[in-house]
């Protein structure tokens, strides 16, 4: 089994258990958390979107992999010429051309698609944030981000897949280990395996997502099963409840205390 078929069997693991004992990954599992998804594109940059800027250049077409509502993309739309937001998701796109409205940004717009896309798409630099966690056949995805950028390839990831920070909560919720889902550890052999020697940078960003954190424990106990996408089942909530003092510090709010630590990574080549 080469690094690909490895990151492959890892990601259909992944999403037979989650298929198996909660809500999909799909279309409705993205859905909620959508609207979450919109950031001020004029923002002072967080590092790793500073780090990303450094990249681009002025008359740069750029092409997003899954850009969902621009949160990195529409950013980056303001030193680029254009963006164009490669994204399956209804619900992301609704968000992107409201961002786009919103901020009355010209030079952005969504394309509903998955990737590689039927029609090859080219741009001076091709990037992809938080996706490839998802994806079921890498190689091809890569291969296309590859082919489609006349410079550059930028990924953006953490040194613990976002999938992945929930694991010891996953162990109480469900009472079994939660199969990972491939980070950069499995992610470069597949680079490297294509012939690609990229750059790698950490960046002094630990993992965080805007949230309104519970109040009490009933919120705390919901926070949780919406964390798994365990609605409406009773084993779930009282397994979590009965491990709440460990799962959350408590203060004013209750805070999730499972989450593993993870910071920012950039992983960029040149493909001239």
């Amino acid at each position: 089994m080469n690094a690909a078929e490895r990151y492959n069997a890892m990601v259909k693991a992944r999403q037979d258990q989650q298929a198996r004992l909660a809500t999909p990954f799909g279309e409705w599992y993205w859905e909620r958390f959508a609207h979450t998804y919109r950031f001020d594109p004029y923002r002072e940059p967080e590092p790793q979107l500073a780090e990303t800027l450094k990249y681009i250049e002025t008359g740069d077409d750029i092409i997003e992999i899954g850009g969902g509502a621009g949160r990195i993309g529409l950013p980056l739309a303001q030193r680029a010429r254009s963006i164009r937001n490669v994204e399956p998701s209804a619900a992301m796109r609704e968000q992107f051309a409201l961002a786009v409205e919103d901020n009355n940004i010209a030079n952005a717009e969504a394309i509903a698609s998955a990737w590689p896309t039927a029609d090859q798409f080219a741009a001076d630099v091709v990037l992809t944030v938080d996706v490839t966690y998802f994806i079921t056949d890498i190689e091809p995805f890569l291969r296309a981000m590859h082919e489609s950028a006349s410079r550059r390839v930028i990924i953006l990831t953490w040194t613990v897949a976002p999938p992945n920070v929930n694991a010891e909560l996953f162990q109480v919720g469900f009472g079994e280990p939660e199969a990972p889902s491939p980070g950069f550890q499995e992610l470069l052999p597949v680079i490297w395996d294509m012939g690609i020697v990229p750059d790698v940078q950490v960046v002094d960003q630990p993992f965080t997502w805007p949230e309104r954190l519970p109040t009490t424990e009933d919120e705390a106990v919901k926070f949780a099963v919406s964390e798994l996408a365990a609605f409406g089942q009773p084993d779930v909530e009282e397994n979590i409840r009965r491990s709440v003092e460990a799962l959350f510090e408590r203060g004013d709010i209750y805070r999730p205390a499972w989450r593993t630590p993870s910071n920012g990574m950039l992983i960029t080549w040149k493909t001239s």
